[in-house]
């Protein structure tokens, strides 16, 4: 039998990469070029979006005053000179009745300390619309309504005075509430609002109470009110 000799020439197999395209050798700077864009756009986009940076809690309030079609001018200078008086009136007049927390409601000198639910408020009403206010054994708090805002008819034989926090988020859960009884309760309640911002925790609950007063001043506390329930996520956290 024949046997072929293989060179080591011949069996040696030599591979040989192909040299690599304009493209291949490109893709890695053009991959940190596009990353590097996107990054810059980005910036741009937030600066479009937000030119005189990130927004600012004064600035918001500012902002809520002319969507309300307040006077912008006479706002900020209200805030400027600031309520703090105003504020810090109701927030004695409430510790002085035993407000210690958010929100403290008075049914006829009654309270209820909480967002309590709307059956709590509706038992203690009809117990007043009952002639439960000549009851002597019912510990009652003389709270004066003042200069007060109010909703409902003066005079009428329930008067429901709401010690509240307008960064509180449980004020804000109680807000559906208060609407429920004056809804079905109508000319029977008058409804006060008195402020009583927890500052500890709160820190814009003050300046927030008295930017409510300098749009009371307006005319338009209400408006001004609503607002900043609706909107409390959107202002609470900024700076």
């Amino acid at each position: 039998m024949a046997v072929r000799r293989v060179t080591k020439k011949q069996s040696d197999k030599v591979i040989e990469k192909a040299p690599k395209s304009l493209t291949e050798k490109a893709a890695p700077f053009m991959m940190g070029a596009i990353v590097v864009m996107a990054f810059v756009l980005g910036l741009m986009w937030n600066k479009l979006q937000s030119p005189a940076g990130p927004a600012k809690f004064s600035d918001k309030m500012v902002a809520y005053a002319k969507e309300l079609k307040l006077d912008t001018n006479k706002f900020k200078k209200c805030v400027a000179t600031g309520k703090k008086s105003v504020v810090d009136a109701d927030t004695a007049s409430g510790a002085q009745s035993g407000v210690t927390g958010t929100p403290a409601f008075f049914i006829n000198g009654r309270l209820i300390a909480g967002a309590y639910p709307f059956s709590e408020f509706k038992k203690i009403i009809d117990e007043e619309l009952a002639g439960g206010q000549n009851k002597p054994t019912e510990t009652r708090a003389n709270v004066e309504i003042g200069g007060a805002p109010t909703k409902g008819k003066a005079g009428s034989p329930i008067t429901l005075i709401e010690y509240s926090d307008f960064q509180c988020p449980f004020c804000a859960r109680a807000e559906p509430t208060v609407q429920q009884v004056l809804s079905e309760y109508g000319d029977k309640v008058l409804f006060a609002y008195k402020h009583f911002p927890l500052t500890q925790i709160h820190p814009h609950a003050q300046a927030a109470a008295e930017a409510s007063e300098c749009a009371k001043d307006q005319g338009k506390f209400w408006e001004f009110h609503k607002k900043l329930i609706d909107a409390q996520q959107e202002w609470a956290s900024l700076n």
